[in-house]
């Protein structure tokens, strides 16, 4: 879970005046005749959901709008695909952001509206109503507002989050296999509201039973340095290894990424790093003793 850029706005009303170009498909008008009072009243619009920061409210919805106005825009979102005439907001929003903000699995591929556009009419083509997500947790984010400020979602723009590490999650052996549980760090000093909107979230979009799917998986990219750790310098070796690992991944994408909040909860996982993570994990062969001896070097 992080924080994204605010995406800069200095070209929404030429967005807009694009998005409402008129035209003929199949006999049919498209677009709207917008004048410039009305572009006026849509970039107020903006300016009001900024001060907001996103938080949903009825004049968000732009009531006082010509209705052909709303359904223009909500209709024009269908532009932003790739290849069409506002290709370019995808392009931007999508830049440089390496794992979906929220879940951290999977690049984010698809453009969430933070406020729905199935309600939010004037808001749908809005830069900064625009967020990088990857498929599930758009899927599972859902296209419904809530009014209840604990079941809105964190926004990604507009909102800070707590700067020290408040993503842990505890871990165990059990069965045969590694058990692990995602919360929040209740050390970490947050307001209650704010906490109570990353417990919807997590649960919301099901990060726990994601994770799980995803953990084996990452591990076993482990497997051969963890044996080899433990086979040189024993209990000592993992755990140095997976400190060291974390500071890598906590330094390669950030403090709250679920990869390295794993890795230090098993750091300090006793059984794990006495060599538990063999029952776990694939075996990996067995190092001849001269390699043995470079590692401990």
């Amino acid at each position: 879970m992080r924080t994204l850029p605010l995406p800069a706005r200095d070209i929404v009303r030429e967005q807009l005046i694009v998005a409402l170009e008129m035209y003929v498909w199949k006999g049919v008008q498209h677009g709207y005749p917008v004048s410039e009072d009305e572009l006026d009243a849509v970039v107020a619009l903006y300016d009001a959901y900024d001060a907001a920061g996103g938080a949903p409210g009825d004049p968000l919805k732009g009531p006082n709008l010509d209705q052909a106005l709303r359904t223009a825009i909500q209709n024009a979102y269908d532009f932003t695909r790739v290849g069409r005439r506002l290709a370019s907001i995808r392009e931007t929003l999508l830049k440089d952001v390496e794992r979906c903000p929220v879940c951290g699995i999977s690049a984010p591929r698809t453009l969430d509206h933070y406020l729905p556009k199935a309600s939010f009419h004037p808001l749908a083509i809005y830069v900064r109503n625009l967020i990088p997500l990857c498929a599930d947790c758009n899927q599972l984010k859902s296209a419904a507002a809530s009014n209840d400020p604990a079941e809105q979602f964190i926004h990604p723009y507009f909102e800070e989050l707590p700067n020290g590490r408040f993503l842990r999650t505890e871990v165990a052996i059990a069965d045969g296999g590694l058990v692990a549980d995602f919360g929040l760090d209740t050390a970490v000093e947050m307001p209650a509201l704010l906490a109570a909107r990353l417990k919807f979230q997590l649960n919301r979009l099901r990060l726990n039973e994601r994770y799980a799917q995803e953990i084996n998986t990452y591990l076993s990219s482990h497997t051969t340095a963890l044996q080899m750790c433990f086979d040189a310098l024993g209990t000592d070796g993992v755990r140095d290894y997976l400190d060291r690992q974390a500071t890598v991944e906590f330094s390669q994408f950030h403090g709250n990424y679920w990869r390295p909040v794993l890795l230090l909860a098993l750091a300090g996982h006793d059984d794990f790093c006495a060599g538990g993570f063999r029952d776990v994990l694939p075996q990996a062969p067995a190092l001849p003793p001269e390699a043995l001896a470079a590692v401990a070097q």
